[in-house]
């Protein structure tokens, strides 16, 4: 029987050993890429699949370009990251110097015919880290490509562009097709009314314009771009180059303006240029594939179109012609958590070789990073073979021209938050709310300011973690012997004693539990505010340092707190007097009112993130509730009024995309949450005697003095409770700004920069975890000590049952 349970072991056992030798690899492979990438991407996980027998490949998309990377830090720091992951330059570094990715220079040296020298070098040099690569280029994607519409330069005689214009700050008329203002000012088209009906020119995105126009006129934003010390925003200039944009697109207006085109045209800068509202069109060669969608041959709306190289600066700072512009380009890294990287080398080596490449490139979404596919005709230069709508754009080879000009932006991981703040004194040029030298002298000094605290950071001495339990220790401790103090001298009878050990049997879950996920997370937080700590890198010891930089050092933070301030002290008493007057209405005794009252309590109970939604609809510029109304014949009077006031004259107001309006807009967003205080009104007035209202009409008082004298004495405690709380949660202000601003930032001109934003962005977008554990107790504190002032200033407060 012994015999043959032990037989019966051993082939159970070798089962399994077989089982688990003959287990197929499965390796994450996670991507941000569209629709369209993805359908191709995942023939190419299933033709891998094919070639290589006992590997598989899961693929995951997060879409969200812009918190995907924060998403891989997130997922390294849990020990739960993919195995394979998309990169792009500007974010390698984060993980390359956390080691979280594999310097893949290991894998090129033992694979066989591999050749990075295939590559274009400019796009393998933005990957790299102190010579050794990390990321595995996919493409290139420069952003010197000018779409340009051919029937509108046939309409006004004008030859199409060969690559050879130029562009300087003022109009050469002599020069014609050749100087690119003349062709913009000939494109751009304007009613009699003086109205634009298209324009000549726009780019993808501000910034792409003024970045372009920045590197070909011989300027650099920073004096280093893989590990900056110093910026030159604030550089004469570097402010004569703003000052150009927002005269082609404000003054001259052959450009639209930033507000133009997201609060009056309501399009991205490719549906204005697929709708014919602009002539030429800048970006990167990614938007070939949804062109091709919308511009089919033979269908309504199309028209014949090409690509152009961008044109090169006719004289730059030092007088000579120059051509350059930013560009893009991602491709693919293996992340050092994975169990198998031999195996994720082959699929990164299968996505971003010649079979990844050529599928994406036959498709029009990417530029193969390999440099002979690029110029292989039906791969990515169309050829005799192509479909008729893979012959467009017809001058592909443009993009390989434009890659000796492409520059790259920053990559030091440091960067991203320097650019934060740079870019939120940008916005306010793009939307004319501050001059090009106000809002660039300011982003200068701030972000220097922010880039040097970075940078003292690089140098700090490690943690104590053994000293900094036993001060952990300490003050629970301390928090036990303040809670034991006052009932030392008490003396228990012994059956108190026993009721008392009864009663801490019974609470001991909770209490365990209070101290496990309450108490200790509180006092880690504490010591997490002494430190500089990415929960990747060991811990670095700052001390005093992060309350430091937020109160002297960090401009953001002094906003945050205004803002928060001023939500809180404004919107607090707004919001309880709306739901004081709705409790009043609802206490009336009429037909109807428990539906009533079930609508407004409605929104209290429905999903935040669902309500902002609905609210963003009823604030658009464009189609909203709220500007419908505003401008209809009756009232738009008011409605030019409020447009003056918001700085856009007779344009309909963007409340959430202007810093004038937004801080009301968001207070009056904040009116649908007042459902809660409404009912705890409600129920105080219903829990007033009716006899003293007839007693005072008796006495012949009228409502009104009923109100003053009765109403509001005693439904005081419940309007106590309903500030205290409700300072307490507008203070905690955080989904309603994360979704109006689409991720964690301020708004325009950070007018919505609320303090929980600006601690979400410093956990979880820049990982610094110190800093923001340091502002989260700042923000307990200013808490406590609203609550504490309300608290001794409470007097005004009736209770009946004190009263004498």
């Amino acid at each position: 029987m012994v015999h043959r349970r032990s037989l019966a072991a051993f082939f159970l056992f070798f089962y399994a050993a077989a089982s688990a030798i003959a287990a197929d690899i499965e390796l994450r492979f996670t991507v941000w890429d569209g629709d369209e990438s993805l359908k191709i991407l995942r023939k190419l996980c299933k033709d891998f699949e094919a070639q290589n027998p006992g590997i598989k490949v899961k693929l995951e998309n997060f879409s969200d370009y812009n918190l995907y990377h924060q998403k891989m830090l997130v997922t390294y720091a849990g020990n739960t990251a993919p195995d394979v992951a998309m990169m792009d330059m500007g974010h390698f570094q984060a993980l390359a110097k956390r080691k979280a990715i594999y310097p893949l220079n290991e894998f090129f040296a033992k694979t066989p015919g591999f050749d990075i020298g295939e590559f274009y070098k400019p796009i393998v040099e933005a990957h790299s880290l102190d010579g050794k690569c990390y990321v595995l280029p996919r493409d290139i994607a420069p952003q010197g490509l000018v779409y340009y519409n051919k029937r509108l330069f046939r309409e006004k005689g004008i030859p199409y562009p060969d690559g050879s214009w130029t562009w300087d700050f003022q109009v050469r008329p002599e020069l014609k097709e050749k100087d690119f203002l003349w062709v913009m000012q000939q494109l751009t088209e304007k009613d009699s009314s003086g109205k634009v009906k298209h324009y000549g020119f726009t780019s993808g995105w501000p910034a792409q314009a003024v970045d372009t126009f920045m590197y070909g006129y011989g300027l650099d934003s920073v004096d280093s771009y893989s590990h900056p010390t110093k910026l030159f925003y604030n550089l004469p200039d570097m402010i004569k180059i703003y000052d150009f944009y927002m005269d082609l697109t404000t003054k001259k207006k052959w450009m639209p303006s930033n507000q133009e085109v997201s609060s009056v045209l309501q399009s991205t800068t490719q549906q204005l240029f697929v709708m014919e509202k602009v002539a030429m069109f800048q970006n990167g060669i990614w938007e070939v594939p949804n062109m091709r969608k919308m511009l089919k041959p033979g269908t309504k709306g199309f028209f014949d179109w090409d690509i152009a190289l961008y044109p090169a600066c006719a004289r730059d700072v030092t007088g000579k012609p120059r051509r350059a512009f930013p560009t893009g380009g991602s491709g693919y890294s293996i992340f050092t958590s994975t169990k198998h990287p031999d195996a994720a080398w082959k699929l990164v080596q299968f996505m971003a070789g010649p079979p990844g490449m050529t599928a994406m490139a036959k498709a029009g979404i990417a530029q193969p990073a390999i440099r002979r596919l690029a110029l292989t005709p039906d791969v990515w230069l169309p050829g005799p073979n192509s479909p008729v709508e893979q012959q467009y754009p017809a001058n592909r080879i443009a993009t390989d021209q434009a890659v000796p000009f492409v520059r790259f932006d920053p990559t030091a991981e440091y960067m991203s938050e320097v650019m934060g703040i740079v870019n939120g004194r940008r916005d306010s040029i793009y939307n004319a709310l501050m001059t090009p030298k106000e809002a660039l002298n300011l982003a200068t000094n701030e972000a220097q300011l922010r880039m040097d605290q970075l940078l003292r950071e690089e140098k700090l001495p490690a943690f104590n973690w053994p000293m900094g339990l036993l001060v952990g220790a300490i003050v629970i401790g301390g928090v036990c012997f303040a809670i034991y103090w006052p009932e030392r001298n008490h003396r228990y009878t012994d059956k108190e004693k026993k009721e008392s050990r009864a009663a801490y049997r019974f609470l001991s879950p909770w209490l365990i539990g209070l101290a496990i996920f309450t108490l200790g997370p509180m006092v880690l937080s504490l010591l997490m505010s002494t430190m500089n700590w990415d929960m990747i890198q060991p811990a670095q010891w700052r001390g005093s340092g992060n309350f430091r930089e937020a109160f002297i050092e960090d401009p953001r933070f002094w906003i945050s707190m205004r803002v928060t301030m001023t939500f809180t002290l404004i919107g607090t008493p707004i919001g309880i007097i709306f739901a004081l007057l709705l409790a009043l209405l609802l206490n009336q005794r009429v037909k109807g009112v428990p539906l009533f009252r079930a609508m407004y309590y409605m929104p209290t109970i429905a999903s935040a993130v669902a309500m902002t939604l609905v609210a963003r609809k009823i604030f658009a510029p464009e189609g909203g509730l709220i500007n419908a109304i505003l401008y209809s014949p009756v009232f738009k009077p008011i409605g030019n009024a409020v447009s003056a006031w918001a700085g856009t004259p007779n344009e309909m107001v963007n409340w959430f995309g202007n810093e004038h309006t937004a801080m009301a807009s968001l207070i009056l967003l904040g009116l649908l949450g007042v459902g809660g205080s409404m009912i705890v009104l409600l129920a105080g007035l219903q829990g007033i005697p009716q006899y003293y209202y007839e007693a005072a009409t008796m006495d012949g008082a009228n409502a009104f003095q009923r109100v003053k004298a009765i109403t509001l004495p005693l439904l005081t405690p419940a309007l106590f409770f309903c500030l205290v709380t409700g300072f307490i949660g507008a203070f905690q202000i955080f989904t309603q700004v994360y979704v109006i601003t689409n991720g964690p930032n301020g708004g325009p001109n950070n007018s919505m920069l609320v303090s929980m934003i600006g601690i979400y962005s410093a956990a979880f977008t820049n990982l610094r975890m110190g800093y923001a554990a340091a502002l989260a107790w700042v923000l307990f504190a200013v808490v406590l000590l609203f609550t504490l002032i309300q608290m001794r200033l409470s007097k005004w407060v009736h209770y009946e049952s004190e009263a004498k």
